[in-house]
Order: structure tokens, then sequence, then C-alpha cells
């Protein structure tokens, strides 16, 4: 852990947080690590009526351990479908605004073993979920690219957690939707109940890591972006079909289509298969255009839903999830795709029909209120990652590292410890 350090505890009032908070306390009052300081943060979704007292009781709690707590609650009209992913962003945008405010190195949030359980049970449920998804959560995460978020407790039972709380004569809060089984989690959760925790592989993140490593070797080595539209890989890259090669495909694709994950299994398997088959071949997945040629591999966007956007005046936004413009001028910008066809990279480095296309797929400003062109003076361009911007697995550093490489991006932040 780099020194100085001050952890953020994410603690709602159930059993398994309270038990984070407690534990850690009870260590750094030794005064064993005078280098460490706690702090800690409650988000109210404002989801039930209760939650607020709730809040309030954790609030009463930290202040009884002399530990400094804040309370930040979801403000704004909750979604009527997708609420549980929708609360899960709030809630790490929230602890992020806290631990910048408090001034904490690391986010500790309190997932357990059998939440682990639960979520490769989840991913193997699904039938198009990739291999590598079985790892299971990361035991720690990179958010927003600032701040990383920890999660100690990963191999610690929830009983063991809750006999700690008894022991000290502490109680904690039972979520009422923790039993609702419209929610995936619950049904599976009540599925593990009655059939037992199985035995989980402590070999499947060192698995997974060893894989990403891999596939970023051969992004290194093999890859290439022109004009920030498209990904050449050699043909040297693409030789010797593994696990790697689609785990590296996967990110690309994702990146280059401004999607958060890769396409499905079977959606690989066409894309592996077209790179078996003789060099002209073509297909579309994930919102790219994948070409096979003689000479490698190119990965464009595809010229589909490509939507106009107007950025207000010194406003920041993410245009067709793949480029965060900032508005740096004093009248709303407009962006749409289609950019000026005089981009030499293009025109030098891919054939013609592919130069249209990628040319379809950079954004393209002018001013809303007299459709005049702007320079790069009046607006910056940045290329999001989508696969890995908001949230990194530890297990992936290594790939979105190579990526950013790749893209021209600055390395992603390394974990503090």
């Amino acid at each position: 852990m780099r020194q100085p350090a001050r952890l953020l505890v994410a603690i709602s009032g159930g059993s398994d947080s309270t038990g984070l908070l407690i534990a850690l306390h009870q260590v750094l009052r030794t005064n064993a690590f005078p280098h460490i300081t706690l702090a800690a943060a409650t988000i109210d979704h404002a989801l039930r009526d209760t939650s607020a007292a709730e809040a309030a009781d954790v609030a009463k709690l930290c202040a009884s351990l002399g530990i400094s707590h804040t309370i930040r609650r979801w403000h704004g009209q909750k979604p009527a479908t997708g609420i549980s992913a929708a609360a899960r962003e709030a809630r790490y945008r929230l602890l992020a605004e806290a631990a910048a405010e408090l001034g904490a190195t690391l986010i500790l949030t309190a997932h357990t073993l059998e939440d682990q359980a639960e979520t490769i049970a989840m991913r193997a449920a699904r039938s198009d979920t990739q291999a590598s998804g079985l790892a299971g959560m990361a035991d720690a995460v990179l958010y927003d690219r600032r701040i990383w978020i920890a999660r100690p407790l990963l191999f610690c039972r929830r009983a063991d957690i809750r006999r700690l709380l008894t022991d000290h004569g502490l109680g904690w809060i039972d979520d009422p939707s923790n039993t609702d089984a419209r929610y995936e989690r619950v049904r599976t959760r009540q599925a593990l109940a009655a059939t037992g925790l199985p035995e989980l592989d402590p070999q499947s993140t060192t698995r997974r890591t060893a894989l990403s490593a891999r596939a970023a070797d051969r992004l290194r080595n093999h890859a290439k972006t022109i004009a920030g539209a498209a990904v050449q890989i050699a043909p040297a890259g693409l030789s010797e079909p593994g696990e790697d090669l689609r785990h590296m495909l996967s990110a690309a694709i994702a990146t280059v289509g401004g999607r958060v994950h890769g396409p499905g299994r079977d959606s690989m398997d066409r894309v592996l298969a077209l790179l078996r088959q003789p060099p002209g071949g073509q297909l579309t997945t994930g919102r790219t255009v994948l070409s096979n040629r003689r000479d490698g591999l190119f990965i464009l966007r595809e010229n589909r839903g490509i939507l106009p956007l107007v950025i207000a005046a010194g406003d920041v936004d993410l245009w067709d999830d793949r480029f965060e413009i900032a508005n740096l001028c004093d009248v709303p910008l407009t962006v749409e795709g289609d950019a000026d066809g005089a981009i030499p990279d293009l025109a030098l480095n891919l054939p013609s029909g592919l130069a249209r296309l990628a040319r379809k797929g950079l954004p393209s400003l002018s001013r809303s209120d007299d459709g005049q062109p702007v320079g790069s003076q009046d607006a910056r361009i940045t290329l999001r990652i989508a696969p890995f911007d908001l949230f990194l697995p530890r297990f992936d550093l290594t790939l979105a590292d190579a990526l950013a490489a790749v893209f021209g991006r600055d390395p992603y932040l390394p974990p503090p410890f």
C-alpha cells in the first residue's frame, strides 16, 4: 500500500459492509499501520422509505467509532427498468465523488465468497458468456480511470462476518430487496442455498490474468490504428488461434464499436471462422465491420446507427459511445459522422472502400448556429476505450494498457497496492 493511504469503506449497514468496517477499525486502532486512515460512505439510493433512516443509523455507528462518514443520496427520477444496473452505476459514481472529497486513495467494498459464487453462476448460465468471464469478480476494479475499488472479503463467508458482529454485540440491516425473486441475483442465491455453495477454482483469476497478458502481447506486437478510425492486425498476430486471440479480438471489436462488452461466443466463432477462410471475406458484429485482407484483419465502425449530437457550450459529452468531446466554444457544437475526406492516413493505409467507411465513423464538428466547421482549438476529442474506461478489472489491466498504447492513450492508473 502506498503511503500515506486513506481507505474509504462503502457501508450500507448490511452485515457484510458493517463487518468490513469493524474488522478494519480493529486492526487500525492497534496503531500497527499509522500511515493508514479510515473513512466511510453510505449511498442512499432512495428506493425505500426507510433508506434515509438506515443511512442515519450507519452515521451514528461511525461517529461512535470516531470514523469520518458521509451520506450521498441518489437524486432524480429512477428508471422503470434496469434498476439494478442503474443503481450500481449511481453507487460507484457517488462513492468516487465521496472519495475525492475525503481524500481517499482506495475504496473498499464488502463483496463476499457468496457474492462471487453467485456472479460465476449467473455468468455460466448465459449461453453466450465467454470462458474468460468465469473468473468472476476481480479483487480490484479501476472506476472511471480515476480510483481503484478493492474487494478484500471475496474469500470470506457471510456466516463468519456475521459471527464477528454478533461477538461484538452489533446488529445489521437486512435489505428486503435481497429476497426479492424478481432480481436474477436473488434467484441465483436461492438456488445456491438449495444446492450448497460450489467449490470455486482458486486458479481462475490467475488464468484470466495470464490470458489477458497473452492477448496484450498480440496487440502490442501486431496491431496498429489508422487515424483513430480503424484497427489493423497483421497476419502474424492472427496465427496460432487460441483463447488469447479470441480475447484480444473481442476487446478490439468492443473498443472500435463503442461497446462495454465484446461479441458473444457465437459471434466470436464467426469471426474466427472468417480468419480461417482465404482473404477477401467480411462480416459485421458488435457495430463493427471486419474485413479479412492479405495484409491483415481490419476492424472499423459499421456505417449504421451513427447519430448526431449537440454539445452545449463548455460541456463534455460522449458521441457514439466512442469519443468524449469537450466543447471549448461559446456556442453549441453539432457532432456528426463522416469526417473530412482529406485525412492522409486513411487514403494511404486503407483500401478505398474501407477508407470511405472509416471516414463515416469519425466525428465531424461544426457550429450549431451557422454550420461552420471548427478546428482543434474549439474542441478536445478523446477516444474512449469502452470495455475498460468505466470499470477495469485488475486482471485485465495489462490488456487495457495495451489497447491504450495502440490507440495513443495514456496508461491506466496502476493499483495503489
